[in-house]
């Protein structure tokens, strides 16, 4: 299942750097100077993906070694964005970042937020019909950091009672790690919930 898995994500992070290499290929000037940033961001993503899967095994095992650092949330959220502007599930459909949300600085691991947060963002715009938006959003609490990725669907009851167990899927064969790792990661590690 994990390399059911891996590839399948490798694949995604793959198809939008596809999607960004063909934008730069037939746009003008002006258009691949604002994409050169993109780039970077998928090729990072692509690493990302790799490390994740490793990290994923080692959460599981209880040997995840936190690495925490500064993160600004904004930042974040703006970098989540434009990593899947231009991947292929977001196709007819499109992200933007709440402009009400809270600017916070706060010290975590920025990878496993990362990782959530785009598992989140992914999940998300696979349960979008084209034309809808998720929208990605953070607010200062007391003594912590609330982010929340929305769209517009309602998740059947169903649904909602099995998302986060470790092999569930409604989206066919080999899937189903995105959301378990969510839950793994953001309880086990990040002192959080979701």
């Amino acid at each position: 299942v994990l390399e059911r898995i891996f590839f399948h994500d490798i694949l995604n992070t793959a198809g939008g750097m596809l999607g960004v290499a063909e934008l730069l290929r037939t746009g003008t000037a002006a258009e691949v100077a604002d994409f050169k940033d993109t780039v970077s961001l998928l090729a990072n993503s692509l690493v990302d993906e790799i490390r994740a899967q490793q990290m994923l095994l080692a959460a599981e095992r209880g040997e995840l070694k936190l690495q925490p650092e500064r993160i600004q949330s904004l930042t974040l959220l703006f970098e989540i964005r434009n990593t899947y502007i231009n991947h292929d599930v977001c196709i007819g459909r499109m992200v933007e970042v709440d402009p009400n949300s809270d600017l916070v600085v706060f010290v975590s691991d920025a990878r496993l937020v990362r990782r959530v947060l785009g598992n989140m963002v992914k999940n998300a715009l696979e349960g979008c019909r084209p034309g809808e938006t998720v929208t990605l959003s953070c607010r200062s609490i007391p003594d912590s950091v609330e982010f929340s990725v929305h769209n517009p669907g309602v998740m059947p009851r169903k649904v909602q009672l099995q998302v986060f167990q470790r092999s569930f899927t409604s989206k066919g064969d080999g899937r189903g790690l995105g959301t378990y790792s969510m839950k793994l990661l953001t309880e086990q590690y990040l002192q959080g919930s979701v």
